[in-house]
This record gives structure tokens, C-alpha cells and sequence, in this order.
């Protein structure tokens, strides 16, 4: 009796290429989640609220300001876009700091780091947006205007 032939042993997976260096477009999404999501959500926050005061100063419904109908539109399209920034923020800094891993530099760990610190920050600002949005939703500024008469 022959004896059936053994089954080849499987081929080793092929080298993930490595890049030098990283790409101009990886260094902007790092200083994007660095800088940009929490200076999107500072813009945010005192836009916001300088809006809202500018309806309501001292608990008295402005006469030259906006009616609340636009304030509060206003403030959704806002809010809107400021998460659809942040959202973007985070989801390039986590896409560079999984690339990361290609870079084969000497300041390799130092760009892994930089680009995980970017995913940290991104991640928490737009969560500190997310917050601040549902507070400013949550909250009836209308009636709160009007009561503190």
C-alpha cells in the first residue's frame, strides 16, 4: 500500500511593507486630534454659549436678538457639524496610529506614541462634545430664559 502524500505546510504570510517614513498626510491627522478636536470643542462651547447669552442676557429675553426658533437651529447645525469634525479628528488619528506600525524609523516608537496620544485626545474631546451637546439639548434654555425674569 502507498501511502498518501503529506499536505505541504502552509506558506509563511508575506512581510507587511514597511515605509521609511511617515506620509505629510499621517503627520497632519496626528496634529489634528492633538490640536484640531479640542480646539474644535473650545469653538464649540463659546459659541454656544455666547449665542445663548446673547438671546438671554441676565435672564431677560433680548428684543434686538435672535427669536429661539433660530437660536436653537442655530445651535443644532452647529453642534452637527462640530461633531461631524470631530468624529473625522478621531477616526484619521486612529487610521495613523494602526499605520503606524509600517513606519521603520529610528523615531518609530516616538510617532506610534504621538499618533496613540492623538487617538487619546481626539477620542476624549469628541466624548467631552458629546456631553456638551446633550446638555445644551437637555437643558430648556427657553423656559429657563424666561423664568429668570
Amino acid at each position: 500500500m502507498t501511502q498518501p502524500a503529506a499536505p505541504a505546510p502552509p506558506a509563511p504570510p508575506a512581510p507587511v511593507p514597511a515605509r521609511i517614513r511617515p506620509t505629510l498626510r499621517q503627520h497632519i491627522a496626528v496634529w489634528y486630534g492633538i490640536f484640531g478636536v479640542p480646539a474644535i470643542w473650545a469653538g464649540h462651547v463659546l459659541f454656544c454659549q455666547t449665542l445663548a447669552a446673547t438671546a438671554c442676557a441676565g435672564g431677560v429675553p433680548q428684543r434686538n436678538g435672535e427669536p429661539w426658533r433660530v437660536v436653537h437651529w442655530t445651535l443644532a447645525l452647529v453642534s452637527a457639524a462640530a461633531f461631524a469634525l470631530a468624529l473625522t479628528g478621531v477616526l484619521l488619528a486612529r487610521r495613523t496610529w494602526r499605520a503606524s506600525a509600517a513606519v521603520n524609523t529610528p523615531q518609530r516608537d516616538t510617532f506610534r506614541f504621538l499618533a496613540w496620544s492623538s487617538t487619546a485626545v481626539a477620542v476624549a474631546f469628541t466624548i467631552a462634545l458629546v456631553f456638551t451637546i446633550t446638555v445644551l439639548f437637555a437643558l430648556p434654555l427657553e423656559r429657563l430664559c424666561g423664568t429668570l425674569r
